[in-house]
C-alpha cells in the first residue's frame, strides 16, 4: 500500500510540477524581452506578479495581465497597485508594477506621529511573527485591506491588531512602546 502511494506521488510529481514550473518562467522571460531594462533587476523575479498576492496568488498586475491574454502593452497605462502610477512608469524605474511596496514588500505608513516601516515579507512568512502565512490573520473587512490608502488613517485597526500581537509574542524584540514603531523625525504634517 504504502510503495503504491508513494508510487503515485512520484507520478503526479513528474507530470504536475513540470508543467507548473514553466508556466511562470515563461512569463518572466517574456516580460524581460519586453522590458530588456529589468534583467537584472528586482523585477526579474516572482514578486513582479506575486506579491502582494489578492487572487489566486497574482497581485493586481498579474490579474490585469492574466485579463489582458499577456499582452504587456495592453496594461502598460493602468495602476495596478492603486497608487496613482503608471504600470509602465514603476517598470521604467525599476519598481514594482503590482505592489505599493518599493521592494521586498517593505511599505513605508506616513502619518502625523510618525512614519512607521513595515516589512510585511517578515511579518508574513517569517518563523517569529504569529500570522505564519496566514492573510486573514491581518486582512479582512475590519481589519486591513490588500490594497491601502496611504491618505487614509488606519490608527483605529492597527493599534489594537498591531498592540496585541506583538504583546501576544511574548517576544522581547517585538516593539511595544508608540516610538518603537513610529519614526517621529519622519511625521506627515497636516494639510
Amino acid at each position: 500500500m504504502k510503495k503504491g502511494l508513494i508510487s503515485c506521488l512520484l507520478l503526479l510529481t513528474a507530470f504536475c510540477i513540470p508543467a507548473l514550473s514553466h508556466a511562470t518562467p515563461g512569463i518572466m522571460k517574456k516580460f524581460i524581452a519586453r522590458y530588456p531594462d529589468t534583467e537584472k533587476s528586482q523585477l526579474a523575479s516572482c514578486r513582479t506578479c506575486h506579491l502582494p498576492a489578492l487572487e489566486n496568488c497574482l497581485n493586481g498586475y498579474a490579474l490585469l495581465l492574466k485579463e489582458n491574454g499577456l499582452d504587456f502593452s495592453a496594461i502598460e497605462q493602468t495602476d495596478a497597485d492603486g497608487d496613482g502610477i503608471a504600470s509602465i512608469d514603476e517598470i521604467r524605474v525599476l519598481q514594482l508594477p503590482g505592489s505599493q511596496a518599493q521592494a521586498d514588500e517593505v511599505f513605508l505608513f506616513t502619518n502625523r506621529i510618525g512614519a512607521i516601516t513595515f516589512n510585511h515579507e517578515k511579518h508574513s512568512l517569517g518563523d517569529a511573527y504569529l500570522s505564519k502565512g496566514k492573510c486573514a490573520n491581518c486582512h479582512g473587512p475590519e481589519t486591513f485591506p490588500r490594497q491601502f490608502d496611504d491618505n487614509q488613517s488606519w490608527q483605529p485597526v492597527a493599534h489594537p491588531l498591531c498592540k496585541g500581537c506583538h504583546k501576544e509574542s511574548g517576544s522581547d524584540k517585538a516593539p511595544k512602546k508608540c516610538f518603537d514603531c513610529h519614526d517621529k523625525k519622519n511625521r506627515r504634517l497636516p494639510e
